[in-house]
């Protein structure tokens, strides 16, 4: 099976976090506040031969209900996906959406609504026939854009 070798060929760009209010009665799911944070990457080569090249495509991961006291301060947070096992990380690669695992993700205040995230994730490539299982390890700016009302 091939493997994408990510870590060498793309880098994390700048990206966005974001909350927003979700509700869903057929599941009884309160009103609640939740999260989304988008990496975009460099564009790459992946090596699959049926998909356009290059690829772009960028890390989501959503559904994170962090529970913060200031809902607007990221500051020395830390998410894993073992700590928030509800959230959904995923790339799309190879024409299929690649779940990932947030290995730990860690924002540190810059300016304003700056932060630097360091982070590492393992992308199984694998269950969706694309590539050999591989983790992406990273460092960017995240602008957390604050759009809702809290």
């Amino acid at each position: 099976m091939n493997k994408i070798n990510l870590q060498k060929k793309a880098q994390a760009r700048e990206g966005r976090a974001e909350k927003y209010w979700f509700k869903n009665d057929t599941t009884g799911l309160e009103k609640t506040l939740f999260y989304r944070i988008t990496i975009p990457l460099t564009p790459f080569n992946s090596g699959l031969n049926y998909e356009s090249q290059p690829v772009e495509t960028e890390i989501v991961i959503e559904w994170l209900n962090l529970h913060l006291v200031d809902p607007d301060d990221l500051d020395n947070l830390q998410i894993s996906s073992q700590e928030y096992e509800d959230l959904e990380a995923s790339i799309y690669v190879g024409s299929a959406h690649n779940a990932c695992e947030v290995i730990k993700l860690h924002f540190q205040r810059m300016e304003g609504n700056n932060y630097q995230v360091k982070g590492e994730i393992r992308i199984d490539f694998k269950s969706e026939g694309v590539a050999q299982n591989e983790v992406f390890s990273f460092q960017t700016i995240i602008y957390y854009q604050k759009n809702e009302e809290y």
